[in-house]
């Protein structure tokens, strides 16, 4: 299973938001990152990226 390492993107700040990411909902300003274990976490901003080789995103935030 490919799950996802979720960062935040703020200035040059690069910082881990959440581990083990199956699913990601982008919707009025906000990303939903839901977990392999159905732990979920919400974060304004906008998805910047995805890269499945890396198994990471990346969300601007303001």
């Amino acid at each position: 299973m490919c799950e996802l390492t979720v960062y935040t993107l703020k200035g040059n700040a690069r910082d881990m938001a959440m581990e083990g990411v199956v699913r990601l909902i982008a919707h009025n300003g906000k990303v939903l990152m839901e977990g392999i274990f159905g732990d979920s976490m919400e974060v304004e901003g906008k998805l910047a990226d995805v890269d499945i080789m890396a198994q990471s995103a990346n969300i601007i935030i303001a």
